[in-house]
């Protein structure tokens, strides 16, 4: 990203911090979350944003995410730290204990409950914000890298609509 200048290089550490902030998201919700079908639909949709991260650093270079900017699309508070409903203990995610410090409760106290429906709200919002974003990076780029930014948001797009796909499914 060093070698590009200007509006495209900011352009792309935004582009590439959406997918960046994506990916982390998804990888914290996958941790905190209790329900075995929100955690296979945040593992899914991670993959997704690792394979989208791959894409881009193709044309961003490695190093890019080290560069991103952050558009705050994802929910981020939601995911980063856990409580334990026991003692109300505060812990990051990462870093979860495999037990509370505090009162000694079992690592299931700090797990969140957010509904499969909520899962399929947030991804089809991030998604529709990230297109936003890469649809706008990708109209400062030129060549290779306008062409997998436009691809990137036709995929943040599909995403979307299969996010809505699935809340119709749920709720019918």
């Amino acid at each position: 990203m060093t070698s590009k200048g200007g509006k495209e290089s900011d352009a792309l550490a935004r582009a590439v911090g959406a997918i960046v902030e994506g990916l982390r998201f998804y990888d914290l919700a996958n941790a905190a979350v209790a329900e075995v079908r929100v955690k296979v639909a945040f593992e899914e949709l991670g993959r997704r944003k690792r394979d989208q991260l791959s894409k881009l650093e193709s044309v961003a270079g490695p190093t890019a995410k080290d560069a991103a900017v952050m558009p705050g699309i994802y929910p981020m508070d939601a995911v980063a730290k856990v409580e334990c409903y026991v003692c109300g203990y505060v812990a990051e995610t990462k870093a979860m204990p495999s037990q509370c410090p505090n009162c000694g409760a079992a690592r299931y106290a700090f797990e969140k409950e957010i509904a499969l429906t909520k899962a399929w709200e947030i991804a089809a919002d991030a998604d529709r914000k990230s297109a936003v974003v890469l649809h706008a990076s990708a109209s400062t780029a030129q060549g290779r890298t306008r062409d997998v930014l436009e691809a990137l948001a036709r995929e943040e797009e599909a995403g979307a609509d299969e996010a809505v796909k699935q809340l119709a499914e749920l709720r019918a």
